[in-house]
């Protein structure tokens, strides 16, 4: 191959890639692109997933109820152990709206099974799956138990479900839980588990505002 013809070949291939890159600009006006099977094909335009996102992102209706339970509490604890009279407790929970109010953030301290006790929970209503959702932990063990629960028609009370993990089995658990609204300044916790087939309530907290 001769000097020449080598640099032929270069100035060949430059032209060719010139032309590709014009081509697109000749053939289509400058305020057109051309249509593809994947333009014509795609999805929701970006203002329209902005909208989407802000249904999901924004608190709504069902955040207001999360809001009641604002504020300082003298707790009452009672559980039961088995058969009988209940083992009594007292505690203070601090409830907090945080987030813009979308989430309650609640931290309790008190005494359980006659040691310091203390937890966090986190409460929210998720837009998306058109249900409440929650978490808890405390100082009782290394997991976490995670909630979902619905408000019936008089928006005063939330059924909920929840798993969490049990040392005894080394499994997760089921269990159930219902919080009712009192009146403004009074709200019960109550907790049910299977107890050898059977549900029963093995704890229930009051909650009084300070």
């Amino acid at each position: 191959m001769t000097p020449f013809t080598t640099a032929a070949r270069r100035i060949l291939g430059c032209a060719l890639a010139g032309a590709m890159l014009i081509a697109p600009a000749l053939a289509f006006p400058a305020n057109e692109k051309p249509q593809t099977k994947a333009t014509a094909a795609a999805g929701p335009s970006q203002d329209e997933m902005m909208t989407q996102y802000m249904k999901y992102a924004n608190p709504g209706p069902d955040h207001e109820m999360l809001k009641q339970f604002a504020g300082s509490w003298k707790t009452v604890t009672k559980a039961w152990m088995g058969p009988g009279e209940p083992q009594v407790s007292q505690g203070m929970a601090d409830k907090t709206v945080i987030l813009g109010g979308r989430f309650l953030k609640e931290e309790y301290n008190g005494i359980f099974m006659g040691e310091p006790f203390s937890g966090v929970g986190l409460t929210g209503y998720d837009m998306m799956k058109k249900e409440y959702i929650g978490s808890w932990v405390d100082t009782m063990g290394t997991g976490q138990m995670i909630m979902k629960g619905k408000a019936d028609a008089s928006g005063k009370a939330l059924a909920w479900t929840a798993t969490a993990p049990d040392p005894m089995t080394m499994k997760d658990k089921q269990y159930k839980m219902i919080t009712k609204i009192v009146d403004n300044n009074t709200h019960t916790f109550s907790f049910m588990e299977m107890v050898e087939g059977k549900e029963v309530t093995t704890m229930e907290i009051t909650y009084t505002r300070k």
